[in-house]
């Protein structure tokens, strides 16, 4: 089975929402999710924000919660070439820490977080 479809079942079997006031914290934790390495939160930027990846004001009326949550699950499954984290997924890594290896980067509670905090960007 592949990693990303087993990613799915998994993802369909967690039955407890997201918190957006969690998934706030970890957007904004820069050891943790990294969001904000790549990405600004508006397209005003910010000084201590990324401007690699587009800005993610507005990404909730761009893209469904599916639509988010498959993304940060693994962007290669869109954009093979792209240089966004697979944050779900662990197949096909190479040069990863010791400490990370077969782990993903973050937890499906964490994603389901995140994606509820993403959603209150509609605007």
């Amino acid at each position: 089975m592949r990693a990303w479809l087993a990613l799915l079942l998994v993802a369909a079997a967690h039955a407890e929402p997201g918190d957006a006031q969690r998934g706030r914290a970890l957007v904004a934790d820069r050891t943790q999710s990294l969001c904000l390495l790549c990405h600004a939160l508006n397209v005003a930027g910010d000084a201590n924000q990324g401007n690699l990846a587009p800005p993610l004001d507005a990404i909730a009326a761009r893209l469904s919660a599916k639509g988010l949550r498959d993304r940060i699950a693994d962007m290669r499954r869109f954009h093979p070439a792209t240089v966004m984290p697979p944050f779900r997924s662990t197949e096909g890594l190479r040069d990863v820490a010791p400490a990370w290896a077969g782990r993903a980067a973050l937890t499906e509670q964490q994603l389901d977080d995140i994606v509820a905090y993403l959603g209150t960007l509609a605007k």
